[in-house]
């Protein structure tokens, strides 16, 4: 692959972000005679503030308006079509001139809106270059997914069917979870002996996204009542959740040792699911979702445990039961962890592979 590869996401959260970096970094190691340009924008730094602060006040304090959006938007075709023309149009013309100064030959996007954008620029001859949206949720949000986008990788069939009803037109394909390099299977016990973690410890790693919402107080009392010998809590960008933690649990701030940390714990917990449960999969540590928030955390839950990739404990009692039971039997644990695995033997190293056959 040669020419010019833009790829963008969105501040909004950790994940689209993340899953934008790995590509690009991927990108630049298997297309060597490419040159990649990375930018993390919607529309200008002020809308960017506005728009993650607003994503974070409310995944904070009511979380069930965004899951009242989600629902509104999967359960009303028609209103989802109306909202996806208004952002389309203003994403369009917002990405319009970085476009033109690019030229590129090839734009992937990790944020649903601004797929949109280039649909909408695609369907007036505005954009020539081939387009690709990667959904970083299992659960596809009906924002994912625009016909005029040439390829829209998703992560399971069940999301691939989602993407075709919301846009029967579109080319949706199942692909690699867009997860950094270091996410792949490894030592255990080297990884504990690493990061100063007790070597023979059961061990849970719990984490709310990079925002650390989903009640996780709560969640760290309902895993320590399942027999949990080592809780680590990673509390992202939430300081006050690291403080009110850090006497009930090993609670770490924003790391980038989170490799590490999924490579050593025997379960990871989430209540955010999207990226870190992706990133886990690709690791082979089996995933809890503890009552995952409303709209696609729940959605993508449900879809993950009906793929036999995980667990969906929608109460506390549920994550209390559900890791005593995976403590005392090992032998289930490790069957989660075997079809783990197997999902991620399909590496995003061979998604590029076939990417960049199809542009030649």
């Amino acid at each position: 692959m040669e020419g010019r590869v833009l790829v963008l996401s969105a501040p909004v959260g950790e994940g689209h972000v993340a899953a934008a970096r790995a590509l690009a970094a991927r990108m630049r190691e298997r297309w060597p005679g490419a040159e990649v340009h990375e930018v993390e924008s919607t529309a200008g730094p002020l809308r960017d503030r506005l728009l993650r602060a607003s994503y974070a006040a409310t995944m904070r304090v009511a979380p069930a308006l965004y899951g009242l959006g989600y629902d509104l938007l999967v359960r009303h075709p028609r209103f989802a079509r109306l909202c996806k023309r208004v952002a389309a149009a203003r994403l369009g013309r917002s990405l319009a001139p970085l476009l033109r100064a690019e030229h590129p030959d090839l734009v992937v996007s990790t944020y649903p809106m601004i797929s949109g954008g280039l649909a909408w620029l695609r369907a007036r001859d505005r954009l020539s270059a081939r387009t690709v949206a990667v959904v970083t949720d299992v659960a596809v949000h009906p924002f994912w997914v625009w016909a005029g986008v040439d390829e829209t990788w998703t992560l399971l069939p069940a999301s691939r069917a989602q993407a075709e009803g919301i846009e029967p037109a579109a080319d949706v394909r199942v692909a690699a979870p867009a997860v950094d390099r270091r996410f792949q299977p490894g030592d255990r016990l080297a990884a504990r002996r690493a990061l100063g973690l007790p070597e023979s410890a059961f061990t849970v790693l719990v984490t709310g996204g990079s925002l650390g919402f989903g009640g996780l107080e709560g969640v760290v009392d309902a895993v320590r009542a399942g027999g949990a010998e080592e809780i680590v809590v990673l509390c992202g960008r939430n300081e006050g959740l690291r403080r009110r933690l850090r006497d009930r649990a090993t609670a770490l701030g924003w790391t980038d040792r989170v490799p590490e940390l999924v490579t050593a714990a025997d379960l990871v917990l989430t209540t955010a699911g999207g990226m870190i449960a992706s990133e886990s999969l690709a690791v082979g540590t089996p995933v809890l979702f503890a009552m995952p928030v409303p709209g696609h955390g729940v959605a993508g839950a449900r879809m993950t445990e009906a793929a036999g990739l995980g667990v969906v404990c929608p109460r506390a009692e549920d994550v209390t039961e559900t890791i005593r039971r995976l403590h005392a039997h090992p032998e289930e644990r490790e069957a989660l962890a075997e079809r783990a695995r197997a999902y991620s033997a399909h590496t995003l190293d061979e998604e590029l592979t076939g990417l960049a056959a199809r542009l030649s």
